[in-house]
C-alpha cells in the first residue's frame, strides 16, 4: 500500500546577520534514510531539508522532490503547503528552539564587548501541524534528550497529537549510528531498539508504520 510520506529532514538555521546564524549539529542523516527507506518499499516522498551537505541529501528517483529551506519559519510554511496532501508526516528534523528578534542585514563588527542576543521561540512546527491532523493521516515524531528520555518523550507525544515518537541522544547527531527507542500512542512500553545503524532505525519505523497504517 503506497503513501505519500511528507519528511522533514535536517536543522534550521537562524540568522543573526548574513553571516552568522544559531544552529545546531543535526546532520541530516536520519532524515535521508528514512526518505531512502521509503523509497525502497515504494512511497512516494516529499522531502523538506534544512541546510546539510548535498551528500546528506536523499536519492529519491522519481519518487519524490526535495524542499530546501533555511529557518524554522520557512520549514512550517513549506510543510503546512504540503501537509493536507501527505498520508503520513515524520518529523525528523531538529528545529532550532529560538531565533533572534533583531536580525540584522548587514554584518556586524567585530567588538571587544561582550554581546547579548534577544532570542524568540520559533513555532512548534511538530505541534501545529499535530492540530490538523485527519483522522486518516499518521504523524510520526523524534525526541532526542540528554535526560529523563521517556518521560519528555511522552509528554511530546501526547502534546503533538502524534502516532509515535523516536527516542534517542545526542550521540546520534552527525553519526552513522544511534541508540533509538519507540514508543506507540496508546501504548505504555518503549520497544527498545538498541544501538543501530540510522538505515536499520528507518527499516524498522516503515515496519512500526505499516502496523499504525493497518490499524487505520
Amino acid at each position: 500500500m503506497h503513501k505519500r510520506i511528507l519528511i522533514l529532514s535536517g536543522p534550521t538555521h537562524e540568522y543573526i546577520d548574513p553571516v552568522r546564524f544559531i544552529g545546531n549539529a543535526s546532520s541530516g542523516l536520519m532524515g535521508k534514510a528514512i526518505a531512502e527507506e521509503a523509497v525502497r518499499q515504494g512511497h512516494e516522498v516529499l522531502f523538506v531539508s534544512g541546510p546539510v551537505a548535498s551528500s546528506h541529501l536523499p536519492a529519491l528517483g522519481n519518487k519524490g522532490a526535495i524542499h530546501p529551506v533555511v529557518s524554522a519559519e520557512d520549514m512550517l510554511r513549506k510543510a503546512e503547503a504540503l501537509f493536507q496532501s501527505a498520508d503520513v508526516i515524520i518529523f525528523a528534523a531538529a528545529v532550532a528552539d529560538y531565533t533572534p528578534i533583531d536580525k540584522k542585514t548587514a554584518k556586524m563588527p567585530k567588538s571587544p564587548d561582550d554581546l547579548t542576543l534577544k532570542l524568540k521561540a520559533t513555532a512548534d512546527i511538530a505541534q501545529t501541524l499535530g492540530q490538523q491532523k485527519r483522522n486518516d493521516q499518521i504523524c510520526l515524531g523524534f525526541a532526542l534528550q540528554t535526560e529523563a528520555g521517556e518521560q519528555h518523550a511522552r509528554r511530546k507525544l501526547e502534546h503533538k497529537n502524534l502516532d509515535g515518537i523516536v527516542l534517542n541522544t545526542p550521540a546520534t547527531l552527525g553519526a552513522a549510528t544511534g541508540t533509538f527507542s519507540f514508543l506507540s500512542a496508546g501504548e505504555n512500553q518503549f520497544v527498545h531498539w538498541g544501538c543501530i545503524n540510522k538505515s536499520d532505525c528507518a527499516a524498522k519505523i516503515f515496519q512500526t508504520l505499516e502496523k499504525l497504517i493497518r490499524g487505520k
